[in-house]
């Protein structure tokens, strides 16, 4: 029985969000993602790296990657993404928590608000907006293709 590997890895038809997108391991994944045929929406803190690297990736990879800033360090912010997805897409299949600080000091010199920086990206924001996309997750699963959460992480954070 032959395979057939032009499929394989086919994620077309899905939607995703990757957080962190603009740049590196999320930049990457973006790409990945609309190779593959899924429609990609990426946010970061700075919206006009987020904007240029979303338009580069379209066209590069002639799918749709659609910037949306944000600052995921708080709730209000996990909320507003979840917010603008929301009213763009009735379904999320594809969650990619990304999005990560650090401080980079040494341990032994690591201060009170460097921990509340990297631990309110990195563990809080990634909580609360998978928790605010809930809905939209649970909208585009089904039993046998349920929506999926990666989360990704560092210990350049630590």
């Amino acid at each position: 029985m032959a395979v057939d590997f032009s499929n394989i890895f086919s994620i077309a038809g899905k939607t995703a969000l990757v957080t962190g997108g603009s740049r590196g391991i999320g930049e990457m994944i973006a790409a990945g993602f609309l190779a593959a045929g899924a429609k990609v929406y990426i946010s970061s803190r700075k919206a006009d790296v987020c904007d240029a690297t979303a338009a580069r990736l379209s066209s590069e990879y002639g799918g749709e990657c659609i910037s949306l800033p944000a600052d995921l360090s708080g709730v209000a912010g996990a909320e507003a993404l979840a917010a603008e997805i929301a009213s763009r897409e009735s379904k999320l299949d594809i969650l990619v928590n990304n999005a990560g600080a650090s401080w980079g000091a040494p341990i032994d010199e690591f201060p009170e608000a460097g921990w509340d920086k990297v631990m309110d990206t990195n563990v809080k924001g990634v909580f609360f907006l998978t928790q605010k996309l809930l809905p939209l997750l649970r909208a585009a699963g089904t039993a046998d293709d349920p929506a999926r959460v990666i989360n990704i992480g560092s210990i350049d954070g630590l």
